[in-house]
């Protein structure tokens, strides 16, 4: 059950103001990273928006430190127990007012000009409804280890969004009517652990997106968190939702569509470009050489579905030819796969550095 809201800090005149953008913030037992996150947002260069945190039942610490802040633009919501991640999220969406949302994870910091840059970013191009950004990662002492980049223009992230999530979660700032029109988080609890790759997905595929280059995040990483905690639930529910959107894809085209056998390729397809590194695919070698086949039908399906240049799909084709091609040969080397599986991969995987050889000279 959710408590009516609980305003931190009685709200002056002026706070009456509709803001320009809503950070809407859930937060379950998050007491060690919670002071520095929210204080990320509330020093902003950009001064106009409100902070929604939605207090997911929280059994810590956590409400005591909401209550240190008197900031009249932070707005806390208090589950009386715990939700989860989705509707807790959707509850700070309904009550957001800003005409953008901007995302924020409880244990992430978000750089002093975020905002400003990402507001810039949207006025600046009406035709893109959600914009992410590049990260910097952090331990779990702030101590920064490594950058974080994903492709920026919208066709590279729409391929990539098929397979997994190519946006950083705490990165995100969309338009609010986009986020209304797609209708939030999932309601699906077997999403829950992955209920961002599912929200940002459906965005993707529907609406112009990109990422800037510029790194605006700080993404920490510490053995809590839920990429962490729980790997093979989320690996599980981003495999549901990347089956959905390739399926989506065929259903939208009028050359193809997908039947029981195609079920079987894109599981080859999912397994060959996402299984994690240092692991080999769980699949039989017939149905992942099958599924590095079938690449090729996903990626003529997508260029007829989104339109895609000549020009853009040559460059993109180039780019994910290596990627498939660097895959293959490592399988025909590391697996333990019958020899003539092996050179089958092998050869299936040649055959890609050849194409990257013909893009470059067309």
């Amino acid at each position: 059950m959710a408590s009516a809201s609980s305003i931190t800090s009685p709200l002056s005149p002026e706070s009456h103001t509709t803001p320009a953008i809503s950070v809407v913030m859930p937060t379950y037992n998050g007491e060690r990273f919670l002071r520095p996150t929210i204080e990320s947002i509330l020093n902003q260069t950009f001064p106009n928006f409100e902070l929604i945190i939605i207090d997911d039942g929280s059994t810590d610490n956590t409400p005591q430190i909401l209550s240190e802040f008197k900031d009249t633009r932070l707005t806390v919501l208090t589950n009386q127990q715990n939700l989860g991640i989705a509707a807790a999220t959707n509850r700070g969406l309904a009550a957001a007012r800003g005409e953008y949302i901007a995302l924020q994870d409880h244990d992430d910091i978000s750089l002093p000009h975020r905002l400003q840059t990402q507001l810039d970013f949207l006025n600046t191009h009406p035709e893109i409804a959600l914009v992410g950004s590049a990260a910097e990662l952090i331990d779990e002492n702030g101590i920064a280890y490594d950058n974080y980049r994903e492709p920026e223009n919208d066709i590279e992230l729409k391929w990539e969004a098929l397979f997994r999530c190519p946006i950083r979660h705490t990165s995100v700032v969309v338009r609010r009517k986009v986020i209304c029109e797609i209708g939030g988080y999932s309601a699906d609890s077997t999403l829950n652990v992955a209920s961002d790759y599912d929200l940002l997905s459906r965005i993707v595929m529907r609406y112009g997106v990109a990422n800037l280059d510029e790194r605006l995040v700080r993404w920490r990483r510490h053995p809590a968190a839920t990429s962490i905690m729980h790997d093979q639930d989320q690996l599980r529910a981003g495999e549901f939702t990347s089956l959905r959107n390739i399926r989506a894809l065929f259903q939208n085209d009028d050359r193809t569509s997908v039947g029981l056998d195609q079920q079987y390729l894109l599981e080859g397809s999912r397994a060959f470009l996402c299984t994690p590194v240092g692991l080999l695919p769980g699949l039989p070698p017939r149905q992942i050489i099958s599924g590095l086949r079938f690449l090729d039908n996903i990626f003529e399906t997508f260029c007829r579905n989104y339109d895609v240049s000549s020009c853009s799909a040559s460059r993109l084709r180039k780019r994910l030819n290596w990627i498939w091609g660097k895959h293959g040969v490592a399988l025909a080397v590391r697996s333990c796969w019958d020899l003539r599986s092996r050179i089958h991969i092998a050869l299936l995987g040649m055959r890609c550095f050849c194409r990257v050889a013909w893009e470059g000279i067309k």
